[in-house]
C-alpha cells in the first residue's frame, strides 16, 4: 500500500506508541504494518465521529419488527442451517381428476336450478294477479306511466322520419300518440300498438313494428306482464327473456338489452283511457 506524503509521519506516530496490531502478516515488513493498521485506526474514529454528530442522543432504537441482527460466528464455528419444509405436492391423479368432475358437477347443478328458477317466475308471472292486471283486456286502451319519468310511454316521429318510441308523453285522452291498445292472450300475456303500431325489443332494443291489420304478429311483439306490487307492471320480452321496455329519469329509452323486471326504470303504472266495454270485464 502506497502512503501519501501529506500523511507521511514518524512510525510509529507519538499519539499511537502504545498502540500495537494484534498481528503482523508473514512477509509484510513491520512498517508497513503499522501504516494499515494506522489507517484502519483513522477510519475508525472517523466512523464514530459522524455517527456521534448524526445521533448526539445516542443510536436510535431498533424497529420493532424488524428481524433480531445477524451474528456472524467466529472462525472455526460450526453453523447450523435450518431449512423450512418443502411445500405440499399437489395431487394431479385421481384426487385432481375428482376435485374437476366436482367442479363440473356444481356448474351444472347452478344450471339446472337457475333454469328451474327462471321457470318458476315465468309460471308465477303468467298466473300473479293484481288490481292493475284488470286493465289488460283486449280492446281497452291505455297509458302506461313510466315511474321513472313520470310521463307515458308514447309513439314519436325521429328527425329521419322513422317511428321510435320514448318516455315523454302527457296524460290524456287526448294524446292518441300515446294510447296503446290490448290485445291479451291470455296467461298475462299481450301485444299494444298504436294504430297497428306494435311496441316490440329486437336486438336488445325497445322499437315500434307497423303491422297491418290481420297480419301475422311475431313473438317480438309479445310481452309477459311482471306484477310489481299493486301498482306497477313490467313488460318483459317473450322473444328475448329478461329483457324488458324500460324508460331513463329524462324520458329516454333505456336499452332493453340493460333492464330487467327488476329495474327501477322497468315500472310503469297503468291508466285506463278507454274500454268498448259498458260493463267493465274482469281479467280471468
Amino acid at each position: 500500500m502506497e502512503i501519501s506524503a501529506s500523511r507521511h509521519r514518524e512510525w510509529p506516530p507519538e499519539e499511537s506508541r502504545e498502540l500495537k496490531p494484534d498481528k503482523q502478516e508473514e512477509g509484510v515488513p513491520k512498517e508497513k504494518s503499522w501504516e494499515v493498521f494506522i489507517l484502519l485506526n483513522e477510519h475508525r474514529l472517523n466512523l464514530e465521529k459522524n455517527m456521534a454528530a448524526k445521533y448526539p442522543g445516542g443510536p436510535p432504537p431498533p424497529y420493532q419488527g424488524a428481524p433480531p441482527p445477524y451474528h456472524y460466528p467466529m472462525a472455526g464455528t460450526t453453523v447450523i442451517v435450518q431449512q423450512a419444509p418443502p411445500p405440499p405436492r399437489t395431487n394431479h391423479g385421481i384426487l385432481g381428476s375428482l376435485t374437476k368432475d366436482l367442479n363440473k358437477f356444481g356448474r351444472s347443478v347452478q344450471k339446472e336450478l337457475d333454469a328451474a328458477g327462471n321457470m318458476i317466475r315465468s309460471e308465477y308471472n303468467q298466473h300473479n294477479y293484481g288490481p292493475v292486471m284488470e286493465n289488460f283486456v283486449t280492446g281497452n286502451q291505455v297509458q302506461l306511466v313510466s315511474k321513472a319519468s313520470g310521463r307515458c310511454l308514447q309513439i314519436v316521429q325521429s328527425q329521419s322520419g322513422q317511428l321510435v318510441v320514448d318516455g315523454t308523453g302527457n296524460l290524456g285522452q287526448q294524446v292518441f300518440n300515446a294510447l296503446w291498445t290490448v290485445i291479451n292472450e291470455g296467461s298475462n300475456q299481450v301485444r299494444l300498438h298504436n294504430n297497428f303500431n306494435y311496441l316490440a325489443i329486437v336486438k336488445g332494443q325497445t322499437m315500434v313494428i307497423h303491422k297491418p291489420q290481420g297480419a301475422p304478429l311475431g313473438i317480438e311483439t309479445k310481452f309477459q306482464l311482471v306484477l310489481k306490487g299493486q301498482n306497477f307492471v313490467c313488460l318483459e320480452s317473450l322473444s328475448e327473456r329478461g329483457k324488458c321496455v324500460g324508460v331513463l329519469a329524462d324520458g329516454s329509452l333505456k336499452p332493453a338489452l340493460a333492464c330487467s323486471n327488476t329495474d327501477e326504470h322497468a315500472k310503469f303504472g297503468v291508466y285506463l283511457a278507454s274500454t268498448p266495454y259498458s260493463q267493465y270485464p274482469r281479467q280471468k
